[in-house]
């Protein structure tokens, strides 16, 4: 009996064997699987923050972007204005210098032969006063701050008619210009900068001339030639305001 019994408890033994053999293979393959499962749950997760950090980072490279060329434009825009208040500037003072010379004159041509109580002779009439060039040269002026360009051009042209002689033809025929560029009549202003610089290529206008036929060549998308007058300007002009904004045009390109 007992010796019957040996084999056949020998035989299930050994029958067993590679069953649970097969279980454990099973058992450490599920649980690898389950491990590499979490794994990429991980890596979803680190990748998923890696996509929302890109993200936020592209929007913080636009935004800085926006920011550098907002600064630029508000830049220049600020140049402009600063360009206008030396030119009214240096305009008052030579009125008030002529107005000194007229009274100066009046009171020497008219000592001791007016009767006294004898009134004061007329003042100019409205014509005279209509035809004094700070008077057309700022309701030209004001025409283009409005953005009446048009009227702003008919203004300084028919300022530069009347007085060519005087220190503000060049500022006049630059305004023009500026004007042109506005309308983005490109070509046309690059005509009247090349007037300009032909005209009074030593006056104080003429850096602001370069620049800004260089950035009309390149809105024109001669981009080659506009970086070449922009790099023009920077050697002619180095310490120039110009020329710090034409190397920030430069930049923009080799970026």
């Amino acid at each position: 009996m007992k010796l019957t019994f040996i084999p056949a408890l020998l035989s299930v033994l050994l029958l067993s064997l590679p069953l649970q053999a097969v279980k454990k293979d099973t058992q450490i393959i599920l649980d690898e699987m389950q491990r590499i499962s979490d794994s990429v749950a991980v890596l979803s997760a680190q990748i998923a923050e890696l996509l929302k950090k890109s993200s936020i980072g592209d929007e913080k490279i636009s935004a800085i972007a926006r920011n550098q060329a907002d600064l630029a434009q508000s830049k220049e825009n600020f140049m402009l204005s600063m360009q206008f208040f030396k030119e009214e500037l240096n305009d008052l003072k030579n009125s008030l210098n002529k107005l000194d010379d007229k009274i100066t004159n009046f009171q020497a041509g008219t000592a001791g032969t007016l009767p006294a109580g004898t009134a004061n002779p007329a003042a100019p009439d409205e014509t005279a006063v209509t035809q004094d060039p700070a008077n057309i040269y700022y309701a030209a002026y004001s025409d283009y701050i409005k953005e009446n360009f048009d009227l702003a051009i008919e203004g300084f042209r028919q300022f530069i008619r009347s007085f060519p002689e005087s220190g503000l033809a060049d500022n006049s025929l630059y305004w023009i210009g500026e004007c042109f560029y506005a309308k983005k009549k490109y070509q046309d202003a690059i005509n009247t900068f090349n007037e300009l610089l032909g005209k009074y290529k030593g006056g104080d206008k003429a850096p602001a001339a370069i620049l800004k036929k260089g950035y009309a060549l390149i809105e024109m998308g001669r981009q080659g030639e506009g970086i070449a007058i922009l790099k023009e300007l920077i050697s002619r002009f180095p310490l120039s305001e110009e020329a710090s904004l034409a190397g920030q045009k430069i930049k923009e390109f080799s970026e």
